[in-house]
């Protein structure tokens, strides 16, 4: 495995300890009264009742179990072995039939069988993928014929700016993807809990929204539409303020600038 892929493993076992017990994710508040997917995530992917969904990048299986809730026949995978554990752990508590495996994304085609009706992803997942092409690939591999393929992501515009500076936009990385992953140490804390120990390093990718485009045209899905939104649903920038629907909006001084976007993709029925 990729030495950047797995320090970010290394990460995210760390990261699933600290969330799982972060007042943001709030498992126990989940548990008791579970909040179904967001509106643009429902509107998007559509009706999935009796339909099969595999989550890539599922983190520790909320959104998964969400899905399952709203009728679908779930599959979540993430490449952190804590994540997983906190998955099938809460998918137990919760009685809520779901199938979690532990995989680097790149090797899923080696590890699960099968075509699903809906592959699902999003927020905070591109930056730790390296090769945008292969994802792209894996994607058509794993939908069935008129099956749909839905993401909603950090637009790849708000990831140019720096996301620590408390003043103002400020551009710090790259909008174009390079090899080379930005190399973020340390600082202690992490967004769900700013006071908790984190030793590992990061290493982020950033990519265009054409590499997006490109991987999944390449891949041979078709792109059915795609939209920019102005809000976000974390406070990705210092200054960001929030608005009456939880969404994170720039200020009213600054112009409006594509904080999100959602695209949904389908694989060509066979003909």
């Amino acid at each position: 495995m990729d030495q950047y892929i797995q320090g970010n493993q290394r990460l995210w076992d760390e990261y699933a300890d600290i969330n799982f017990q972060s007042g943001l994710y709030d498992v126990a508040g989940f548990k008791s009264s579970p909040d179904p997917l967001s509106p643009l995530i429902l509107s998007g992917v559509g009706d999935v009742s009796g339909k099969s969904l595999l989550h890539l990048q599922c983190h520790f299986g909320k959104d998964t179990l969400r899905w399952a809730l709203a009728g679908a026949t779930v599959t979540g995978i993430d490449f952190s072995a804590k994540a997983i554990q906190y998955a099938q752990q809460l998918a137990t508590d919760m009685q809520i039939p779901a199938t979690f495996i532990q995989t680097n994304l790149y090797d899923l085609p080696q590890v699960l069988e099968g075509a699903f009706d809906v592959v699902f992803t999003s927020y905070g997942v591109l930056g730790w993928l390296p090769d945008l092409q292969q994802w792209g690939a894996i994607i058509a591999h794993f939908l069935k014929p008129g099956g749909i393929f839905y993401i909603i992501e950090a637009h790849p515009t708000m990831r140019i700016f720096d996301d620590n500076d408390p003043q103002e936009l400020r551009v710090k990385y790259p909008y174009f993807h390079e090899d080379t992953p930005e190399v973020i140490e340390p600082q202690g804390g992490n967004y769900a809990d700013p006071h908790a120990v984190v030793t590992q390093t990061e290493y982020f990718w950033q990519h265009s929204l054409a590499d997006i485009l490109n991987a999944l045209l390449d891949a041979g899905l078709q792109v059915e539409f795609f939209q920019e939104y102005p809000h976000i649903i974390w406070q990705a920038l210092p200054f960001l303020v929030q608005d009456e629907q939880g969404y994170w909006r720039l200020p009213p001084a600054y112009p409006q600038l594509p904080l999100t976007f959602a695209l949904r993709a389908s694989q060509p029925e066979v003909r």
